[in-house]
C-alpha cells in the first residue's frame, strides 16, 4: 500500500505546479496588460514625424580642392559641391551649359575663406553666400540649397 499511496501524490504535487505556474502566468499577463493600458491613457506624449515630399533635385558641381586665406598659405580645402534646386528641366540644362561659369563663381567664394570659417555655423553662412552668388547666374530658376559632401580642411 505504500507503494500506492505514494505515487498519487508525485502525480498530484506535479499537477499542483503546474496549476500553480500557469496561474502565475495569467495574473503576470493580466497586471502586464492593465500596465500597458494604463501607459496609454496617462497622457503619454507621442512624437509624430511629417514626412514632406520635396521636388528637389540636385546637381554635382563635383569636387573642388582649393587654398585657403590663412596667414601661412598652406592651409587647403576639399569639398564636392552639389546644388539643389526645385525640379525644373529648364533650369538643369542652365546649369549643365553654365557650369564652367558657378564652378568659377565657388573657388573664387571658397578661396576667401579662412580653416576658421568652416566651423557649424560657418559653414551654413558660406552656403548662403554661394546660393547667393549663384543665383545671379541663373535666368530659369533658383538654387534652393547648396550641399557639401566629403569635406576636409587641411
Amino acid at each position: 500500500m505504500s507503494e500506492k499511496t505514494q505515487k498519487p501524490k508525485k502525480g498530484n504535487s506535479l499537477k499542483i505546479i503546474i496549476i500553480i505556474l500557469l496561474v502565475l502566468i495569467v495574473v503576470g499577463g493580466a497586471a502586464a496588460a492593465a500596465y500597458i493600458v494604463g501607459q496609454k491613457g496617462s497622457g503619454a506624449k507621442t512624437t509624430v514625424v511629417k514626412v514632406v515630399e520635396s521636388n528637389e533635385i540636385t546637381f554635382p558641381l563635383e569636387e573642388f580642392l582649393v587654398n585657403l586665406m590663412d596667414e601661412d598659405g598652406k592651409r587647403y580645402l576639399k569639398v564636392k559641391v552639389v546644388i539643389g534646386y526645385e525640379e525644373n528641366k529648364e533650369l538643369e540644362a542652365e546649369l549643365t551649359a553654365k557650369t564652367p561659369i558657378i564652378r568659377d563663381v565657388v573657388i573664387a567664394a571658397l578661396r576667401s575663406k579662412k580653416t576658421t570659417d568652416f566651423s557649424a555655423t560657418g559653414v551654413d553662412a558660406i552656403k548662403n553666400q554661394l546660393i547667393k552668388s549663384i543665383d545671379p547666374i541663373l535666368t530659369k530658376g533658383k538654387a534652393s540649397h547648396i550641399y557639401f559632401n566629403d569635406i576636409l580642411v587641411q
